[in-house]
């Protein structure tokens, strides 16, 4: 006659969770001037909006995570949004065995700890990228219309510049809706 025991196995998981999410898209720039002079104009107005210059790229930390980044040559903008958890989970599971089996239903219970345990750092791993991706979708909108805004800045000072060079501007009107017009006698 075999004996039955009660075992317990108490298994726990500890963790650093980083999950990122990005995008990236082009910026729209009409090429009125020379390329070099165009991303300096580009790198001057992201400059006056916060970005940091450094050699062919222009970045901002956008707070929560959120970096947005411009490469100045190439116009493409890239939106980096990180996050990171510190996971310390734990599991514990009981059950009666026969002494004779007592080895292996322990082993299968560290198993289905184990398995329990993962599944739920996946979960949160899952949730925490959800989180990041939400972020980001909710700053995309906001950093969309400033770079736009960006851009047509860009764009009405190499055209004033262009202006200059054809001949001499005798007037310059920008509208409300961002109309512009560039009166020049050559």
């Amino acid at each position: 006659m075999s004996r039955a025991y009660r075992i317990s196995v108490k298994e726990s998981l500890s963790r650093h969770v980083q999950v990122d999410d990005g995008v990236s898209s082009n910026l729209e720039l009409l090429p009125i001037l020379q390329k070099e002079r165009m991303r300096e104009l580009l790198a001057h107005e992201l400059e006056q909006r916060g970005f940091k210059r450094d050699g062919a790229t222009a970045s901002r930390s956008e707070g929560d995570g959120i970096t947005t980044t411009v490469d100045l040559d190439t116009g493409t903008v890239d939106v980096v949004a990180e996050g990171h958890a510190e996971l310390a989970l734990e599991a514990e599971r009981t059950a009666v065995v026969d002494l004779d089996r007592a080895g292996a239903d322990e082993a299968k219970l560290k198993a289905t700890a184990q398995r329990q345990l993962e599944a739920e750092a996946q979960a949160k791993t899952d949730e925490l990228r959800r989180a990041v991706t939400g972020k980001l979708e909710g700053k995309l909108k906001d950093l969309k219309g400033e770079l736009d805004g960006a851009v047509n800045r860009v764009t009405a000072n190499a055209l004033k510049q262009r202006a200059a060079e054809l001949g001499t501007v005798e007037e310059v009107h920008e509208d409300a809706s961002g109309g512009l017009t560039i009166k020049v006698r050559v």
